[in-house]
Formats: structure tokens, C-alpha cells, sequence
């Protein structure tokens, strides 16, 4: 097919750095970043707190099909964490979206 490697766009990860791949962290076994996980975290604490409009920053027209989206993906890549998340998403009140 002519195929050949862009070594611009090819990186050699160690043990010892996150090894990540298409956003997936792959060094023991697949999982999402840290930072993402704890940022979806936090918004659907404060969507149970202070309501989901406030926290549709971004104005995502079905933010509740975006954040069941994102809990899914997460979910996908670690079931653990998707339990949780999940947990914290049924807790939200949709009814102050508008």
C-alpha cells in the first residue's frame, strides 16, 4: 500500500512515563487520564449541587446527552470508574435545565 512511518509524529514512551494513546492511558492496562476523570468528576458533583444549567458552560444543547456520553466513555475505558460516575450522574436533579 506504500505505507510508511512519520517518525514527526512517532514517540518512544518508557515504562516509567504515561504511555498514552488516542487519549487512552495504555502503561498497565487501558484506562482515562486522571485529570479527566477527576474533571468530570467534579462537574457532575457541582451539577447535584448547584444544578446542571450552571455548569453547561461550553452550551452543549442536550448537555445531559453530553455528560451521559463522557460517563459512558469513561465507563468503557474502566468499568470501576464508570460505576462511580454513574453513581454521581443519577443523583442529578435534570428538571432546573433548560
Amino acid at each position: 500500500e506504500g505505507f510508511a512511518l512519520n517518525f514527526r509524529k512517532t514517540k518512544l514512551m518508557r515504562r516509567g512515563q504515561r504511555q498514552q494513546v488516542a487519549g487512552v492511558v495504555v502503561n498497565v492496562r487501558p484506562n482515562s487520564p486522571r485529570a479527566e476523570f477527576d474533571r468530570l468528576k467534579a462537574i457532575l458533583t457541582n451539577c447535584i449541587r448547584h444544578g446542571a444549567a450552571p455548569q453547561n458552560r461550553d452550551e452543549h444543547p442536550d448537555f445531559r446527552a453530553f455528560l451521559s456520553g463522557k460517563v459512558s466513555h469513561m465507563g468503557a475505558i474502566n468499568p470501576a470508574r464508570g460505576q462511580k460516575l454513574w453513581a454521581l450522574f443519577d443523583r442529578i436533579a435534570w428538571l432546573s435545565t433548560p
